[in-house]
């Protein structure tokens, strides 16, 4: 994310804007320009990371125990219950939750460590990815619309007063006062960004309980990273029909909703 210049200080500059698309191919892919994934797709790919790392973990125990047994038994059965006995409280706390989200939209665990495992995921699921052919940035589209699926069934009492939208500075004109029309008399807070800098200030002034940011995949991945354990974000991902940073749009219409999300969470 950060770059040092030659002969400056070591201190890192902050991402201007268009940086992290130096490596865009010009659009061949037009999967690219308007990404729509499901958010199954980062599922497959946390559980085939998840599956993987218990067949490395039971592959090096396998390898190990003989040396331990020589060393002494009891140690070896103390380490390997302890093990299965984790794995077992693990796995009934994945289907709990997995059973109390799908059929309750509702969550025992606390927010923060459903943040902490989706970012542990993240990067592996994006080098997994790429693996199979899904872009970074696909991964990443799917990994925001887990991650607002999460923050929705774990976020009440939202307080419409401290909301903050964060816009991103490349969006089309029309887009934008389309977008500025609609919360016109609105108590929202709406503050335009042009990189993680300006969203942090943004954040440090209006001190939101709340935070809807739209943006490219990359810039969202890197802000709910950076703030998404301390302030509940739901993050849209822009359209970028002429390519990355230069007249992109969001739909209107996933704005409504997520404003009515608001709207009817205030009521319980």
């Amino acid at each position: 994310m950060f770059k040092k210049e030659t002969g400056s200080s070591d201190k890192p500059r902050d991402r201007k804007l268009g940086d992290e698309w130096r490596d865009w191919d010009g659009g061949s892919d037009l999967r690219e320009k308007d990404i729509n994934e499901n958010l199954t797709t980062f599922f497959i790919l946390a559980t085939a990371i998840f599956a993987s790392s218990v067949a490395l973990f039971s592959l090096g125990w396998y390898m190990v125990k003989p040396r331990i047994d020589q060393f002494h038994p009891l140690v070896s059965t103390l380490i390997q219950w302890s093990v299965i006995g984790f794995a077992v409280l693990f796995f009934m706390c994945v289907v709990i939750e997995s059973i109390a989200v799908l059929k309750f939209r509702k969550s025992f665990l606390p927010y923060k460590l459903k943040e902490k495992f989706l970012f542990s995921l993240l990067p592996k699921a994006v080098w997994l990815g790429k693996k199979f052919g899904i872009s970074r940035d696909r991964v990443g589209n799917s990994f925001i619309k887990m991650h607002n699926f999460i923050t929705r069934i774990s976020t009440n009492k939202l307080n419409p007063d401290r909301l903050l939208i964060l816009l991103p500075r490349c969006l089309k004109k029309e887009t934008r006062t389309q977008i500025l029309n609609r919360l016109n008399g609105n108590v929202y807070k709406i503050h335009t960004v042009g990189g993680g800098e300006e969203a942090r200030k943004a954040i440090r002034q209006y001190d939101p309980s709340f935070i809807l940011a739209f943006a490219c995949e990359r810039d969202l991945m890197s802000g709910l990273k950076d703030v998404a354990e301390k302030i509940p974000v739901i993050a849209i991902p822009n359209k970028r029909p002429e390519g990355p940073c230069k007249n992109t749009h969001i739909l209107i219409e996933e704005l409504e909703e997520v404003l009515e999300f608001i709207i009817d969470d205030k009521k319980k």
